[in-house]
């Protein structure tokens, strides 16, 4: 009867094994997957996360872009509205000097005594200083291109000038243009003689 019993025992203990390890099999399938999950879930919801930050700095640099093109595309606006006003005024100008305000301006400025003069002689007035491209065109429309010319300017020629090129008063007298006509009319006077010595010599040679 013992052997009996003992040989009975032996398939009972490696069931009750077997089972143990298969719950353990199961508990540890069951754990692993679960944590698979977890760990799954989690990485999805960081990415998910990580995705949003990257999103929400695109649409920042986006609006930080759009800022931008903003400012230039104003700024650009503003530079050509006051190019085109320049370009306004400035035809607006010699069209007005040219045409209905001639006999007018004629009759203001005293040529007679500072001298006539036209482009094919003119002398770069930006030399002077307060005289730049514009007020140069203004200058050349109103029949003024050599330094002589202003070199001859009286107080009455001033004002006059003044007035028709629509210059802050006393600006003419400020910048010293008849001094600074009078200096560059005597050194261009001075390359012309040293000039003609030269030549002069050559021809003699």
């Amino acid at each position: 009867m013992l052997e009996t019993q003992e040989t009975i025992s032996i398939p009972v203990a490696y069931v009750e094994i077997f089972v143990m390890m298969l719950g353990a099999f199961i508990i540890g399938y069951t754990g692993a997957t679960f944590y698979e999950r977890f760990k799954n879930k989690k990485t999805k919801t960081k990415e998910e996360e990580d995705i949003h930050l990257l999103k929400k700095e695109i649409q920042e640099l986006k609006e930080e872009n759009e800022q931008q093109n903003r400012k230039l595309t104003y700024r650009k606006d503003r530079m050509d509205q006051e190019y085109e006003q320049v370009n306004f005024q400035k035809r607006a100008f010699s069209e007005e000097v040219l045409t209905k305000k001639t006999d007018a301006i004629a009759t203001k400025i005293n040529f007679e005594r500072i001298g006539y003069a036209s482009i094919e002689i003119k002398d770069d007035l930006q030399k002077i200083t307060g005289i730049g491209p514009y007020t140069e065109t203004k200058l050349n429309d109103l029949g003024i291109y050599t330094f002589s010319q202003i070199s001859n300017f009286s107080d009455e020629d001033i004002a006059t000038i003044t007035k028709l090129i629509k210059f802050f008063p006393d600006r003419i007298k400020n910048d010293h243009w008849v001094s600074k006509a009078q200096q560059l009319k005597f050194e261009a006077s001075q390359q012309s003689d040293t000039s003609d010595d030269v030549k002069k010599k050559m021809t003699k040679v």
